[in-house]
């Protein structure tokens, strides 16, 4: 989020993201990292002390690159609109979206189940053909010919909470 790396809200304006946009840069300087700043060019320990600059947080290592690109993509109206746009279809989309896959496989690397063997495990009547791929845990991933002519490409691993996306093309049948 290039609002959180800039340490402003989604509502900050030019100026606001200015300021920001130099703060950080100050804040991520290597030259500037090394001690807490002190208006006091004194080189007395008494004065300036580690301790001296409480309730600020050490800076965390941030790209300046990266820093650069967030200042340049918010402080112009048109990437602005354009990244806020991106940003809100990218929560919207995670929030509804359900178990997020861990990784897509392909139906390829899934071993295609006998009838006997499915039968034998409880299931699998009714449902045509029956893959199955092993998961980290142990487990398997399991899909029936009829979810994949649902569509249905999301498959839970049967043991542990693991999701993939199950990737493959229906055949339309002719004749």
């Amino acid at each position: 989020d290039l609002y959180a790396l800039l340490r402003v809200p989604p509502s900050a304006t030019p100026v606001e993201l200015k300021a920001a946009y130099h703060r950080e840069l100050l804040a991520s300087h290597p030259d500037k990292r090394r001690q807490p700043f002190s208006p006091s060019p004194s080189p007395s320990p008494s004065l300036h002390t580690p301790n001296s600059s409480a309730g600020s947080t050490p800076p965390e290592d941030v790209d300046i690159a990266r820093l650069k690109d967030a200042y340049a993509t918010l402080s112009h109206p048109a990437s602005r609109t354009a990244y806020d746009r991106a940003l809100r279809a990218a929560s919207a989309v995670s929030g509804r979206s359900g178990p997020r896959p861990a990784q897509v496989v392909s139906l390829e690397e899934f071993a295609e189940v006998l009838c006997k063997e499915v039968e034998e495990e409880g299931g699998g009547e009714g449902e045509g053909g029956v893959w199955m791929h092993g998961c980290r845990c142990g487990g398997a991933y399991r899909i029936t010919q009829g979810e994949m002519e649902r569509d249905v490409h999301l498959v839970a691993c049967g043991s542990c909470s693991e999701v993939v996306w199950v990737g493959y093309e229906v055949a339309d049948e002719e004749g």
